[in-house]
């Protein structure tokens, strides 16, 4: 795809110093809208389960939790301060509040698996085919909901009581909330995927959707199977190995590395940790850790 030269190393901060501002900036954009759009499928969530919170509330608790997740191992500090927080500060009951972040991440497989689809139609030379294996496999999903969660829980490592059970698959009949749901997950996913895309332009590369759909699940996969705090070092290095694969040169696979982890870990880090010290964070992670 591209010709095999490299880029020494006193070249990289070169390359990123040359990167457009305007991309940058866009990049960074997409990243901090889809956070309130997360926000706003929590709040849809916890409405459908009777409960509501401020949606800048919201925010601040998903900002907070992703500095968690890139400081502790296995990235599931943050999980724990979200059912923390509003817990805290919204007086919803942790078991409502677990089954809330459980349940946007079992709306979110939905997407993913549409996104894994039309990665595959990089390599795929039969798109009806696979257009055909989508809605078979979102069909059988909603056929099977009960089976789907409770693989979900076990993928997720999540134990919930029976009544939290019980929770997740009445909320199944909360079509609109349902749909509304899979809808912002999915366009959470594809602005993940015009970060990438902005990211790679800002490096004069023109790579396919498809192309950019691979690389985002494979960055999705790294960071599941990561076991360091915000999956650090196997991260940078799968993304990097994912884009040479794909005949990107050394040089620009690794300042696309860079400047994707700049944004999604190291600035995420910094606002997150401004967001913790800020709005009372620290005190909600005190009181979880003391229980």
């Amino acid at each position: 795809m591209f010709e095999n030269v490299g880029v020494s190393t006193e070249q990289y901060v070169t390359l990123i110093e040359k990167v457009p501002l305007h991309y940058l900036t866009l990049a960074l954009l997409t990243y901090y809208v889809s956070v309130v759009l997360y926000a706003i499928r929590w709040k849809l969530v916890l409405r459908g389960m009777g409960r509501d919170a401020p949606l800048f509330e919201l925010v601040k608790a998903i900002l907070a939790s992703i500095f968690m997740n890139n400081v502790t191992p296995m990235s599931r500090g943050g999980e724990l301060l979200r059912i923390a927080w509003i817990s805290k500060k919204n007086n919803i009951p942790t078991g409502i509040s677990m089954v809330s972040i459980v349940y946007e991440r079992i709306l979110e497989t939905i997407p993913v698996f549409v996104l894994f689809l039309v990665g595959m139609l990089y390599f795929s030379s039969t798109p009806e085919l696979l257009f055909i294996i989508g809605i078979a496999g979102v069909a059988a999903i909603w056929i099977k909901w009960e089976a789907f969660v409770r693989l979900s829980l076990r993928l997720f490592r999540t134990s919930v009581s029976g009544e939290e059970l019980e929770n997740i698959r009445s909320l199944r009949n909360r079509h609109n909330i349902n749909l509304m749901g899979i809808l912002l997950s999915s366009a959470v996913w594809i602005l993940d995927v015009a970060r990438l895309k902005l990211i790679t332009l800002a490096f004069g590369l023109h790579l396919s959707l498809s192309l950019i759909a691979v690389i985002s699940i494979a960055n999705l996969l790294l960071g599941l199977v990561a076991f360091t705090p915000g999956g650090i070092g196997i991260i940078e290095g799968g993304l990097v190995g994912t884009l040479t694969h794909f005949g990107i040169p050394l040089g620009f696979a690794v300042s696309i590395t860079l400047l994707e982890r700049f944004v999604s870990y190291v600035l995420s880090t910094l606002v997150g940790l401004v967001v913790l010290l800020t709005s009372g964070g620290k005190e909600v992670w005190r009181a979880l850790k003391s229980r």
